[in-house]
């Protein structure tokens, strides 16, 4: 990728020689929003579903070891 297309402003040792509707206008800043905190409901579901594919998980290797 060239850097023409990374940074819309040049060294002040460089020439601007990039012909003006070439050029590529600045994005605007976006602030980044602190991540919400999610509700304990959801968090314990979370955490019981990992429980039930792991207690899953044991039976099927418990089965497969020391079953029939």
């Amino acid at each position: 990728m060239s850097s023409i297309a990374l940074d819309f402003r040049h060294p002040a040792g460089i020439a601007r020689d990039i012909p003006a509707e070439l050029c590529i206008p600045p994005r605007p800043r976006v602030l980044a929003r602190p991540a919400l905190r999610e509700p304990a409901w959801r968090e314990a579901m979370r955490w019981s579903l990992i429980a039930l594919s792991a207690s899953l998980a044991a039976g099927e290797v418990a089965l497969a070891l020391f079953g029939p």
